[in-house]
C-alpha cells in the first residue's frame, strides 16, 4: 500500500487551489496552536528545516525566529502562498526525493505524515536522522490511531474522492523513530478536545531528540 490515492487528491486540489486554507481539508485551523508549539524553539542562530510546507500556514509565522527556513514543498501552486522573506528558502520537491548537505537545527513535519506509509515513513526519517546533528530536534505534528492503526485507503465520504492516510498510533510511531534513533521523544497533546473529530484518531506532536 502507497500514497498514490493521496498524491492524486493533492495533484488535483494543486490543479485548482485559490486560498491558503484549502490544505486543511476541511478541518478546523489550529495554525495558532502550531505557531505556539514553534516559538518554543525560536532562535535567531538556528537553521529550521520544514518538510512539506504546503502554502505557509506555520512558516509564514515564522520567518522572524530563525536565523533561515529552509521550505520544502512538493506543489510549487501550495508554496506561492509562502510569504517571500530574505531568510527563507523554497524548494519544490517530492519528501520521498529530497535529501540535503546543509546543516540544519530543527526539522518540523506538520500534518504530513499521515500521507506516507509505513515503509515511506521509515524512509523519511531515516533521513532526517541523518541531516540532524545529534544535538538537533525533530517535530511531528500529526493526527495519530488511538487503539490502533488507521487506515483511508479510498473514497472518502467527507472530502467526496479517492484519498489516502495512513494515522499509526502514537506508540507505533514513537516505536519507528526510537528505532531511527530518537530515543528522547516528548509527546504533546497539542489541541483542545474539539480539534479531534474522530473516535478513533487523535492529534499529537511529537519531540524527538537524539540518545546519546
Amino acid at each position: 500500500m502507497n500514497n498514490k490515492n493521496a498524491q492524486s487528491y493533492y495533484d488535483k486540489m494543486a490543479e485548482k487551489i485559490e486560498n491558503p486554507y484549502e490544505t486543511r481539508n476541511k478541518a478546523k485551523d489550529f495554525t495558532t496552536f502550531d505557531v505556539e508549539l514553534m516559538k518554543r524553539f525560536a532562535d535567531q542562530n538556528k537553521v529550521l528545516l520544514d518538510l512539506g510546507s504546503g502554502t505557509g500556514l506555520l512558516i509564514n509565522h515564522l520567518a522572524d525566529d530563525f536565523q533561515k527556513i529552509i521550505a520544502v514543498e512538493k506543489y510549487p501552486e501550495f508554496s506561492k502562498f509562502i510569504n517571500s522573506h530574505r531568510n527563507v528558502e523554497i524548494i519544490n520537491e517530492d519528501l520521498l526525493d529530497f535529501d540535503t548537505a546543509e546543516s540544519v537545527d530543527i526539522v518540523s513535519l506538520f500534518g504530513v505524515m499521515s500521507c506516507f506509509n509505513r515503509e515511506e515513513a521509515k524512509l523519511i526519517y531515516s533521513r532526517i536522522g541523518k541531516i540532524l546533528p545529534q544535538e538537533g530536534t525533530l517535530i511531528v505534528k500529526n493526527q495519530m490511531g488511538i487503539k490502533e492503526d488507521v487506515v483511508i485507503n479510498g473514497w472518502s465520504d467527507e472530502l467526496q474522492t479517492n484519498y489516502f492516510a495512513e494515522y499509526r498510533t502514537v506508540d507505533s510511531e514513537i516505536a519507528l523513530l526510537n528505532n531511527l534513533g530518537f530515543q528522547k521523544i516528548e509527546r504533546v497533546d497539542i489541541y483542545p478536545p474539539q480539534y479531534n473529530r474522530w473516535d478513533n484518531t487523535h492529534f499529537y506532536a511529537l519531540i524527538c531528540k537524539k540518545g546519546n
